[in-house]
């Protein structure tokens, strides 16, 4: 090595020495899927105020931003019960891993059975429902609409459309309900005045339609600081939507042409729904996702004229997907005769402080202890202890002193 060579290596070996160490950032981790065993035990309402915690920073309040203040508790839906409530002989499978469900009557309002119902929960795109209720009402479908590249981009589940393409309102609701998609959201939005405007309206809505625990923080179902709603108030929405032909039509569409743009040809959308395209008696409904929501699900049934839906929030798929969940609970509730439900799925509001003890649970808004619980702990079930059993134990109690009603620990409910 010749000198000047043996003076560049030294000089070399001085810098590389006296230099800082080399950091390595690893990039963040990607949200791994929420895994549960069973689903979580909410007998002690630890979502009766506000959702469980995210598991991501997609509720972290913009800075200099305050907090949402969650909506109040409703005095009429806190008296009823947050674990499982259901008629005698309905046995919850235990493949549903839902923190909260509902399962009612499309026609008579009917709440067969129902799980957590007025505990609050991300609703992921279920939420869009809103959405489409407010453009069937205030646009006409066949409206043209020239996609902005803002729309075009939106992130999360996208229906397909490009910047500068032309689609009708119909078009765009179809690709918004079949497809969830978030660009169609965004154009729809846009047609309704902005996302703020949309916002607005489709908040007055939800409270015009009698819900007490939803806010729609977003109109796509993406999370955003005080998104919230509840099995009961996803019942009342979908009810409502259920029984708009229109809507009715689009949710259960198998698939639909859909226009291309620019050199991209047309294509077909097709319904996300696997309740729908899997079940000969299933009906359309709604699909969700997010890493905080979890998997939500709106989907329904007829049977005989009999026409059930149900609701599933905050679940996880180790045992079955969130539409099968909501097949089999549906199954179970046709196995129940109408009238025998525990509640009847209209606002709680309407209903008197002091209902009429001769009146039975499906004449009452909200959902109420059955006459004949079923009582006892199955695996991923949480039995209901009711009213009666509690008056029997306190008839008896002189004679017996040990008797104590039996309580199940609060459980994974508040994760």
């Amino acid at each position: 090595m010749t000198p000047v060579m043996k003076i560049l290596t030294s000089l070399a070996l001085v810098a590389a020495l006296s230099a800082p160490p080399l950091t390595i950032t690893e990039p963040a981790p990607e949200e791994a899927p929420s895994t549960r065993a069973h689903a979580p035990d909410t007998d002690d309402c630890p979502n009766a105020t506000r959702p469980p915690e995210p598991r991501t920073t997609s509720e972290s309040p913009v800075p200099g931003g305050e907090e949402p203040v969650p909506l109040p508790v409703i005095a009429q839906a806190v008296e009823g019960p947050c674990g499982v409530s259901a008629p005698p002989g309905v046995e919850v499978p235990e493949e549903v891993h839902a923190s909260a469900w509902l399962v009612a009557d499309i026609d008579t309002g009917e709440i067969i059975a129902a799980k957590d119902p007025h505990g609050r929960y991300r609703p992921a795109s279920i939420i869009k429902i809103l959405l489409a209720m407010v453009v069937v009402e205030e646009l006409d479908r066949s409206r043209e609409v020239v996609v902005s590249a803002e729309s075009a981009g939106q992130i999360g589940s996208a229906v397909g459309i490009g910047e500068g393409g032309i689609y009708t309102v119909d078009e765009l609701l179809h690709g918004l309900l079949l497809a969830s998609g978030n660009d169609a959201a965004h154009a729809l939005a846009q047609e309704l005045g902005g996302d703020e405007t949309t916002l607005r309206k489709v908040n007055a809505l939800a409270r015009a339609l009698g819900t007490t625990d939803t806010v729609a923080a977003s109109y796509s179902g993406l999370d955003a600081p005080g998104m919230s709603t509840s099995a009961f108030d996803m019942g009342l929405i979908y009810r409502a939507a259920y029984r708009n032909p229109e809507l009715f039509a689009i949710m259960n569409s198998e698939h639909i042409p859909f226009p291309g743009y620019d050199d991209l040809e047309g294509y077909e959308v097709w319904n996300d729904n696997g309740l729908f395209l899997n079940d000969p008696d299933g009906l359309g409904g709604k699909t969700g996702y997010t890493d905080d929501a979890n998997h939500t699900f709106v989907g329904g049934k007829e049977q005989a004229g009999r026409r059930l839906f149900a609701v599933v929030l905050d679940t996880t798929v180790e045992e079955a997907r969130a539409w099968q969940q909501a097949q089999l609970l549906l199954d179970a509730a046709f196995r129940t005769p109408a009238g025998s439900g525990v509640g009847l799925l209209e606002p709680v509001l309407s209903a008197p402080e002091t209902p009429d003890p001769e009146e039975s649970p499906v004449e009452v808004p909200g959902v109420h202890e059955p006459d004949n619980p079923r009582f006892g702990v199955e695996p991923g079930v949480i039995a209901v202890t009711v009213v009666g059993l509690l008056a029997l134990v306190a008839a008896v109690i002189s004679v017996r002193s040990s008797v104590r009603p039996r309580h199940r620990p609060s459980g994974r409910g508040n994760r």
